[in-house]
């Protein structure tokens, strides 16, 4: 399974963008840019987000698509550009239906993580990996193999390198970027945490 988001290797940090106004996002983007947060994903709902994204930052920042629950999602998200397609389970059919655009599925248990591997991602996300102490970022490796895995949930920047220093290829924090922190006037909320989240 080749890790095809070489990007994660200078920039682990994945950030689940909110559905809000897309020229509060362009600023946004630019505060989480500055602060070496460049790997985003908008969610399948806010396809047009991504598109309007794909303007200012182009090739500056990789930006995927996530909660995809259907295989013809996958092919929607791919057309629109994303870099990556993201569901939280293994959704039949989405690895063909995205095409040449990595997949990224999802898994909880070492049995889920295995399953969603083997329908040919290019990783898995561990979803929700907040609901598990850190403990279970060492313990998950040995129980399914060198999987390239990725952390995703609300969790602290400090839960964040636990996963990171026990080999996950990435972590993708969902509630870094909140509604209120992405469309405050001065962003200095958002700035100061993507300060804490450089892991």
């Amino acid at each position: 399974m080749p890790n095809v988001l070489p990007a994660l290797a200078a920039h682990p940090v994945i950030v689940s963008l909110p559905g809000v106004d897309v020229d509060a996002l362009v600023a946004a983007c630019e505060v989480m840019w500055q602060e070496g947060l460049r790997t985003w994903s908008v969610h399948i709902d806010h396809l047009e987000a991504l598109m309007t994204l794909r303007g200012p930052f182009g090739r500056r920042s990789v930006m995927g698509v996530h909660g995809v629950t259907r295989a013809s999602q996958g092919t929607a998200a791919a057309a629109t550009g994303a870099d990556f397609v993201a569901a939280a389970w293994a959704v039949r059919g989405l690895v063909k239906a995205a095409g040449e655009v990595p997949v990224i599925a999802g898994g909880l248990t070492p049995s889920e993580v295995v399953a969603a591997a083997a329908t040919g991602a290019a990783a898995v996300q561990v979803v929700p990996a907040s609901a598990f102490s850190p403990a279970y970022a060492y313990e998950l490796p040995g129980l399914v193999g060198d999987l390239p895995l990725i952390a995703t949930g609300d969790f602290s920047p400090e839960e964040a390198a636990e996963w990171l220093v026990a080999g996950a290829v990435g972590v993708w924090t969902t509630g870094l970027a909140s509604a209120e922190s992405v469309t405050d006037a001065d962003l200095d909320r958002l700035r100061s945490d993507c300060q804490a989240w450089q892991v």
